[in-house]
């Protein structure tokens, strides 16, 4: 049972509160998050030298761009079970030091066999990372600031598309693929050491917080949570399985929306490269302040989160639609993908805010960790729809299978989100019953 309703949800922090937990706490995990998000994906843009440089076919490319994900997978919930068993910190701190020497070994390693086992181990590490931020969202930020914290975090996702994509292409034309790897895995080392000394696991253990903060965050982090539980109950719960059933949902379209955007935009556009990977950077910029404001609304709402998740995915799934059946030319296809982007992202802060409400808050930690193994399984299966479903080599004619994913994925999300405000109002019926 809800600690508190969504229609008890309290206003903004008072103006007089410090705001240490944002400019430490806050930005800390996002800077984490850009740095991991970064090392997992330049390898994509240092590709195609590694595939000159050390003979790689096309298949076994593959498998070395997937190696990461494979350990990603299989770290998600005992990683969650110890952050909230043992310390979250330190997690993230370990996690940070071994995804930096991974990604340094990436640039030193000399055989594909060594590669594939970096990659795997730096996936291994990386994994435990977010079950271990949401136990820290839970512990440092009240319910109201909730949303915002995640999202700060999530911008992660798509800046590091806009910045450290770029920034690595660069790396590799000034030095090497080689160098590079080595550059950007250095940073996990300081972030790790600065991490460790300044962000205890509770506000509580915190001796820099004022005292008016720490009341703050203590009184009202208990908001939008369930009551404590058992790792048995967090697993057995339906909606806990529903989350995961729309994640995956979700994560297909999104994985399979990034990895085929420049190539229907230069398919839609018969722009050149230097065009398309512009092109290719706007969804996510704009993708970005659309992040920012729906996690404000849903913060300040008094309706369930899950109508702000399920109002995203229907926009990005329509717009895909549209894209493939209304033919509207080069500048409708971009307007609808950026609309498409739009909807995949800006529910992030939102919708991380709502799955933790819907476990045990003492089980976040393998909650979420199981909720973000089921969705990575989607970046194995979303590209393999849109080129499935292509015809004619043409793949815009693909991708608006994924509209019909996310649409599905919107659907499961209202439904839930009906459920939650329904068992709400009868909670709330019976207890003032009760007291009557």
């Amino acid at each position: 049972m809800s600690e508190s309703s969504v229609a008890d949800r309290p206003g903004e922090a008072s103006a007089k509160v410090p705001r240490a937990r944002w400019l430490r706490v806050g930005v800390l995990l996002f800077l984490v998050y850009l740095v991991n998000y970064g090392d997992r994906s330049n390898v994509s843009v240092a590709a195609p030298s590694m595939v000159v440089d050390l003979q790689l076919s096309g298949t076994v490319t593959g498998v070395l761009l997937s190696a990461f994900f494979w350990g990603y997978v299989v770290t998600q919930v005992p990683g969650g079970w110890m952050a909230e068993r043992f310390s979250a910190k330190w997690m993230i701190v370990w996690s940070l030091v071994l995804v930096g020497v991974t990604a340094c070994l990436t640039g030193i390693v000399q055989s594909y066999e060594a590669l594939l086992a970096v990659r795997f181990v730096m996936g291994l590490a990386e994994g435990a990372v977010w079950p271990s931020f949401a136990v820290m969202f839970l512990q440092w930020f009240p319910g109201v600031e909730r949303g915002r914290a995640v999202s700060l975090s999530q911008y992660a996702m798509p800046l590091a598309t806009v910045l450290v994509a770029p920034l690595a292409g660069w790396m590799i034309d000034i030095f090497d693929w080689r160098l590079m790897f080595i550059l950007q895995g250095a940073p996990n080392f300081l972030l790790a050491a600065v991490f460790a000394w300044l962000v205890p696991d509770r506000p509580e253990d915190d001796r820099r917080l004022s005292t008016a903060e720490r009341d703050y965050i203590v009184n009202n982090r208990e908001q939008e949570t369930k009551a404590e539980g058992t790792l048995l109950q967090a697993f057995r719960s339906p909606s806990l399985w529903v989350l995961c059933v729309l994640y995956f949902l979700w994560i297909t379209g999104m994985y399979a929306f990034g990895m085929w955007l420049p190539t229907v935009l230069g398919e839609a556009s018969e722009a050149g490269a230097g065009a398309v990977g512009w092109l290719t950077a706007l969804p996510y910029a704009v993708a970005v302040v659309a992040m920012y404001f729906n996690s404000r609304w849903s913060d300040r709402s008094r309706h369930s989160r899950g109508w702000f998740v399920g109002a995203s995915l229907l926009l990005g799934g329509v717009a895909l639609v549209s894209q493939h059946f209304i033919q509207g030319g080069a500048l409708w296809s971009v307007i609808m993908l950026t609309i498409t982007g739009v909807g995949l992202y800006s529910a992030f802060g939102t919708w991380w805010t709502w799955a933790m409400s819907q476990v045990p808050r003492n089980q976040a930690g393998p909650s979420i960790g199981l909720i973000n193994f089921a969705g990575n399984f989607g970046g194995i299966v979303g590209p393999i729809v849109v080129g499935a479903a292509a015809t004619g080599g043409d793949a815009s004619s693909g991708l608006y299978m994924l509209g019909v994913v996310l649409i599905v994925a919107a659907v499961l999300a209202a439904l839930l989100a009906r459920r939650e405000q329904t068992t709400q109002a009868n909670e709330s019926q019976k207890a003032d019953t009760i007291s009557a």
